[in-house]
């Protein structure tokens, strides 16, 4: 059952990562809103990302303990410190668009690591 609570909240934080990133960002660059207004639906894209990962978290600590030398919990960690530097580097927005290229690509490999795997190993299927 927490299984798919991971899988749910993976999928929304990539899939609005990758819509933000990909989709939303070159729609507003094109219609002459980006960076003064696009850079507003990052931010919070962004946050929405980290508190998606806060919960994760959580729910894969309470379900069993965590393995924290399994790849796929080390991505997600890393994910998270990147989304936090990407606060850091508020005034410049084109580091922050790299850095958001960056988490992209790790939810990349995350997904294609582990497709149902997420933080956790189902016991019962190895």
């Amino acid at each position: 059952m927490v299984r798919h609570y991971l899988i749910l909240l993976r999928t929304f934080w990539l899939g609005g990562l990758w819509a933000s990133v990909y989709l939303v960002r070159p729609l507003l660059e094109h219609r002459g809103f980006f960076p003064q207004h696009g850079m507003e639906v990052l931010h919070v894209m962004d946050g929405l990302g980290l508190v998606c990962g806060a919960i994760m978290l959580l729910l894969a600590r309470f379900s069993q303990p965590l393995q924290w030398r399994e790849t796929p919990l080390q991505i997600m960690l890393v994910m998270m410190v990147l989304s936090l530097m990407y606060f850091a580097l508020m005034p410049w927005w084109k580091l922050q668009m790299m850095m958001l290229h960056t988490i992209s690509l790790l939810g990349l490999i995350w997904l294609m690591m582990a497709p149902a795997q997420v933080l956790v190993r189902d016991r019962r299927h190895g």
